[in-house]
């Protein structure tokens, strides 16, 4: 080959190098421009609509966190990072609301000309007391679904509830919805409402869900009215369990509206809902002018799971709440009537590994507080001659008051539990009136525990608090503690027999707190039937087996602890140091 060709063959294959260079130069800077523009697109349009973006679907019954997860508006599963816009009903509000940067908006449905001779089967956008509306339901759906938001649809009447369902069901089926709808109507009566007051037909609208729409979630709510001037007025356990009732065999997905200032002292009761079903959470939600406290928001989201709770509430409290509740390390707000492995948190989740202390005068308690790092405190308390009705460490050299007791274990920073061994009926009401004091003074975020032999049905006893006032005074004072009863001594020499397990159980069967039955290692060795019948009581039950120096030596007791271990460690405490040791 000569020169001249191998020359020319280098310039073509070093201009093809080129070229190839070029296209590849080329190929990666029109991608990257597409992925700039979409990418641009995406963070600058908040209104895109999921159904263009090409293989994105997402059911109407799928869970709000994960849409939003999905669309990467949130980092992770939590309700207190979802936004909302309130009221979205005409357009003027519907356009601000698809505008913004709430990534729910929330409607109210009613049916056009209700009530009146001109009432037609158009569902509309409206809030009573208004029967008319520039916008209805057909038209803000349209102009909704070319957004990304999450629709609430809240149902003022049960007339407009059908209709709806059945615009719903056609516009899922023509062109696709692609998000969570949630369906929302008050359908009992709650707090402050009095039985003339009307709702929506619960069963009417339970029914029309499942018949025409049944892909959705359901928001069931109480019609409430928030009374300044009845300020711990709230929903009672009974409003709570007749919700229940009419959900509990729904497979749908369930979020109960809550007003949020009313949330904190029904606290037990939702708690009780929620562990009814995964499925199920609570939406805070405020009226602009309900005295709604940071405090009271931050209690509820430290007793429970962040995808458990949606906070429907406005700024400012909203901002304030989220600036202290992502803090990191911050003091945890738990509920005193709270489960023990809950706060403590002991290695797989075992309950013997939670430590128990007594104490019997201020130097033990400051010892312990000084050089302890956890655990549950036992308090005896008891009176003095000098301050006869004043409850007082019992066994004290000198006279330690209850409440500076209690006060010195609360200001600890470290995870303490309270137990009050009360030892006279005298002491009870009062102990607990120190309690609800601390309590109301938003000081007692431990674990509390009240403890005392009682007397009753085959276990009835001369000299012992029957278990009906026991429970009666809790109850009426302070209820938001874990009830502890235990047996009159002198009746356990044949061990826990069955009578007076099936009475204990029948006492404590019905109560909404945790109950943890108080036992003792000797008699419980004893006791097999005992063991399986009081494991099996409930789930919110629990054992505490005590085995103390005076009782005897390690193995007199040693049956009876073996005994309890069997199963749900989760559920089984031993107050015993010596053991532990």
């Amino acid at each position: 080959m000569s020169k001249h060709r191998k020359m020319e063959k280098r310039l073509v294959e070093k201009k093809e190098r080129c070229m190839s260079r070029q296209e590849c130069t080329m190929a990666v800077g029109i991608f990257v421009a597409v992925v700039l523009v979409v990418a641009t697109i995406f963070s600058m349009n908040r209104r895109f609509c999921p159904g263009l973006l090409p293989g994105f679907t997402f059911p109407t019954d799928g869970d709000m966190l994960d849409y939003l997860l999905d669309l990467s508006l949130i980092q992770k599963k939590d309700g207190l990072l979802v936004s909302w816009y309130h009221s979205a009903n005409n357009k003027s509000e519907m356009e601000k609301g698809l505008k913004s940067d709430a990534m729910v908006l929330e409607a109210d449905v009613n049916i056009e000309g209700y009530n009146t001779d001109g009432q037609t089967s158009i569902p509309i956008m409206a809030h009573p007391p208004d029967i008319y509306s520039d916008n209805t339901l057909q038209e803000w759906l349209d102009a909704v679904l070319k957004s990304n938001k999450g629709i609430k649809l809240d149902f003022k009447t049960i007339e407009s509830v059908g209709p709806s369902l059945d615009i719903l069901k056609k516009k899922a089926l023509e062109s696709g919805i692609n998000r969570p709808v949630w369906l929302n109507a008050d359908i009992l009566h709650g707090p402050n409402v009095p039985g003339f007051i009307e709702v929506v037909n619960a069963t009417s609208f339970l029914n029309l869900i499942q018949e025409k729409f049944p892909n959705a979630t359901i928001s069931p709510g109480w019609q409430v009215l928030y009374v300044s001037l009845l300020p711990n007025k709230t929903y009672t356990r009974a409003m709570v369990e007749d919700m229940y009732e009419l959900l509990k065999n729904v497979t749908q997905k369930v979020t109960f509206p809550i007003r949020a200032v009313m949330g904190k002292n029904a606290w037990p009761h939702f708690k009780w809902l929620l562990e009814q079903s995964p499925s199920y959470s609570l939406t805070l939600w405020q009226e602009k002018d309900d005295p709604v406290t940071v405090e009271d928001l931050l209690f509820i989201r430290d007793n429970s799971q962040p995808d458990q709770i949606y906070y429907d509430i406005y700024d400012p409290v909203l901002s304030a709440f989220k600036e202290v509740a992502f803090q990191p390390n911050r003091s945890r707000r738990f509920y005193s009537g709270g489960n023990l492995i809950d706060y403590f948190k002991p290695r797989n989740s075992d309950g013997m590994y939670i430590q128990w202390h007594s104490i019997d005068n201020r130097i033990t308690l400051m010892t312990l507080l000084k050089e302890g790092d956890s655990g549950m405190i036992v308090v005896p308390v008891g009176e003095t001659q000098s301050n006869p009705g004043v409850p007082t460490v019992d066994g004290s050299d000198v006279d330690f008051q209850l409440q500076e007791c209690l006060d010195l274990i609360l200001v600890s920073p470290k995870p303490w539990g309270i137990y009050l061994k009360i030892k006279s009926q005298e002491l009870l009401s009062p102990s607990l009136a120190l309690l609800k004091h601390l309590n109301e003074r938003k000081f007692l975020y431990n674990p509390t525990w009240i403890n005392m032999d009682v007397s009753y049905g085959r276990f009835a006893t001369p000299g012992y608090i029957g278990g009906d006032q026991f429970i009666k005074e809790i109850n009426k004072v302070f209820p938001y503690v874990t009830i502890a009863p235990s047996w009159p001594k002198e009746l356990l020499v044949q061990g826990y027999t069955k009578p007076l397990v099936e009475d204990m159980m029948s006492l404590c069967k019905g109560l909404w707190q945790e109950v943890s039955y108080q036992l003792q290692a000797v008699p419980l060795g004893k006791s097999l039937l005992a063991i399986q019948m009081l494991q099996q009581s409930s789930p919110r039950h629990s054992l505490t087996v005590e085995h103390q120096l005076e009782q005897g030596s390690y193995m007199t007791g040693y049956k009876g602890l073996i005994l309890v271990r069997g199963r749900n460690t989760d559920k089984v405490f031993l107050q015993s140091a010596q053991v532990l040791q």
